[in-house]
């Protein structure tokens, strides 16, 4: 008889180290949204060899993202649509890489409950328990043609979630062949073996940003992943307010997690001049215009210098901005673990030397500040 285990007793997401570190969406190409010819381009070695790096630094996650293809039309062969399928690839990770979680993106509306709670129980057999889900309540109306469907609106496409994840979860647990129908799915006799090495079930990862979305997560998911601004004050209130719903309203305790592009330079103003470079000079105009039209599709209409401020942060890789010297770098860091925050996805150009630079000069000051144990094999030589 094979025997389950408690997903904290080998599923780094659940270590003592107060700040936890991943990498994030190099199945694909990278977010950074730029023609810059030395940006990450997604094959399986470098990426085989980036989730390495990360892993000898310590770090807890390798993450995964589902965007299928990208919302530029009429041009097929763009770099953007360049990436590898999420379950497949964290597999592939998993079997070749030993330490970090790894984190199969999926949109519940694309994918059959059946065939996930098999996928992922089959990473967690080849990762000796390490495989964790990101569940996505669709996004891109890009990505749902590609499958020939429509977008939901935002109450059915939370409504299509839950049930997702009941039937999931019963896939995982149920001991017995089970009868399920419900609004989205039927299932006829369901059973699903083996069962995922972690018990109850491998920990799920998911973004909420609205407040439909900030209900879904906290009730749901074990990280919650949110998007914080560079307003050191606003970073506790907002990391709060998830932990508080989550105890107060379902009785459940969470990690909150956020992700940044990252910039490392040997001053602040290095740094910044780099960005600059990739993300103003040479940002990818049709691939930034195409995502952030998709994005503010029945938003309100962004005044000039809003869309503009939208557009350079895509072009520089989506979300938190750890832009400066490593020192600088590491001060938002210790900032932001202070707030509440319990984990950050790194992205970056050149991610493996990012990785370097970070290993050698962010990390001991993160280590210094409590925040993480020594890692057990830093990597040492040239950062350039």
């Amino acid at each position: 008889m094979i025997m389950t285990i408690q997903a904290n007793a080998t599923n780094p997401l659940f270590n003592d180290n107060k700040l936890k570190l991943g990498i994030f969406g190099y199945n694909g190409n990278g977010p950074q949204m730029t023609a810059a010819l030395e940006r990450f381009v997604a094959e399986w070695p470098r990426s085989r060899n980036l989730a390495a790096l990360a892993a000898e630094l310590g770090f807890e996650a390798v993450v995964s993202f589902a965007v299928w293809r990208a919302p530029i039309d009429g041009d097929g062969r763009h770099l953007a649509n360049r990436e590898f399928e999420a379950f497949s690839w964290c597999a592939g990770i998993g079997a070749a890489v030993d330490g970090p979680a790894v984190i199969a993106t999926f949109h519940a509306q694309l994918t059959n409950p059946a065939f996930v709670a098999k996928a992922a129980a089959t990473i967690d057999h080849i990762t000796n328990g390490r495989v964790a889900l990101n569940i996505v309540a669709g996004s891109s109306r890009h990505a749902f043609g590609q499958f020939g469907r429509d977008i939901e609106d935002p109450a059915t496409r939370y409504a299509h979630a839950e049930e997702f994840l009941e039937v999931l979860k019963r896939f995982w647990v149920e001991q017995d062949e089970f009868e399920f129908t419900g609004r989205f799915y039927q299932v006829r006799k369901g059973v699903s073996l083996p069962k995922p090495l972690q018990a109850p079930h491998p920990p799920i990862m998911n973004a909420g940003l609205s407040d439909r979305g900030r209900r879904f997560a906290t009730r749901h998911a074990d990280l919650v992943f949110t998007l914080l601004r560079d307003q050191e004050d606003s970073w506790a209130p907002q990391i709060a307010a998830y932990h508080n719903l989550a105890r107060t309203e379902f009785r459940r305790d969470i990690q909150v997690w956020t992700h940044g592009y990252v910039v490392i330079g040997d001053t602040d103003a290095h740094a910044r001049a780099y960005l600059n470079s990739y993300a103003e000079e040479r940002a990818d105009p049709v691939w930034v215009k195409a995502w952030v039209d998709e994005l503010s599709e029945g938003m309100p209409a962004l005044r000039p210098e809003q869309l503009f401020v939208m557009r350079r942060n895509w072009a520089a890789g989506g979300g938190f901005e750890l832009v400066g010297s490593a020192e600088t770098v590491a001060r938002k860091l210790i900032g932001l673990s202070a707030a509440g925050l319990s984990g950050f996805l790194l992205t970056a150009l050149e991610p493996e030397k990012m990785l370097r630079r970070f290993g050698a000069e962010v990390m001991p000051r993160l280590e210094q500040a409590g925040l993480r144990r020594a890692a057990h094999a830093l990597i040492k030589g040239p950062v350039g």
